[in-house]
């Protein structure tokens, strides 16, 4: 599902990443610091990580709270890449009002806050050189998980947008991963095989620096990148072509 697009250099960048005090968030901080960024703008939504790095900056931000986002924007001067991992998982609720309150929880945190990050960072974005924003998905964008039909039906949003992010902003690469069950706080408990979030997270940043268009960091991701990865690529490039009356 990839289309390839000239190497990326990351050092000397700027970058922010969402979620980083933990998971696949944390694992990318440390995994880009060996590449030399200029800073990391690490978010957290309770608690920094335990990272210890000059360069990485850690900074409140909960997406579910607009205001956070307008007081992180104003303390970011340059910008090259911007990471939205961050991510909850709320399971399916039998009381209806309960089950929309998740929804809309899980779609402010998947869908709006970063389509929001991407506008309030704009400008920033805009005088980089290799502006590049990655959205960190899932690949139960592609197919609903019992259970977790909220969670899901928020990432196929955010895999949505991330097509259209393409569409809007030519000239700003919007790559898309796709990670499968990976070991992190969300996971815990979990009785499928999960994946180790250090090397989902070298899969990533080789993805970034090879020009990868969509990434599928893992197994069980690529698994399904076998099954629809083509057919998904071409339909999105065949749509991209149609004129908008």
């Amino acid at each position: 599902m990839s289309s390839a697009q000239p190497d990326f250099d990351l050092r000397d960048r700027s970058i922010m990443i969402t979620g980083a005090n933990r998971g696949i968030g944390a694992a990318l901080c440390q995994t880009i610091l060996q590449y030399s960024p200029k800073i990391i703008h690490a978010t957290y939504r309770s608690e920094p990580g335990e990272l210890d790095d000059p360069r990485v900056r850690w900074c409140p931000l909960d997406l579910r709270t607009p205001e956070t986002l307008a007081r992180l924007a104003e303390s970011v001067g340059e910008l090259d890449v911007l990471i939205n991992n961050a991510g909850i998982l709320l399971p399916t609720a039998t009381d209806p009002a309960e089950e929309h309150a998740n929804l809309v929880a899980m779609m402010q945190v998947h869908l709006h806050g970063p389509l929001q990050l991407v506008d309030i960072l704009l400008p920033a974005l805009q005088r980089s050189q290799h502006p590049m924003v990655v959205n960190v998905i899932s690949m139960s964008a592609f197919v609903n998980v019992a259970g977790c039909e909220a969670y899901c039906t928020s990432k196929a949003a955010l895999h949505s947008a991330t097509q259209g992010l393409r569409v809007k902003y030519p000239n700003i690469r919007c790559v898309g991963v796709y990670p499968g069950p990976t070991a992190t706080d969300m996971t815990a408990g979990s009785a499928v095989t999960l994946a180790d979030p250090a090397d989902s997270a070298g899969a990533i940043i080789a993805g970034m620096i090879d020009g990868e268009s969509s990434i599928f960091p893992d197994p069980a991701a690529r698994a399904v990148e076998s099954v629809i990865g083509a057919s998904v690529t071409a339909l999105e490039a065949q749509f991209a072509g149609l004129l908008v009356e």
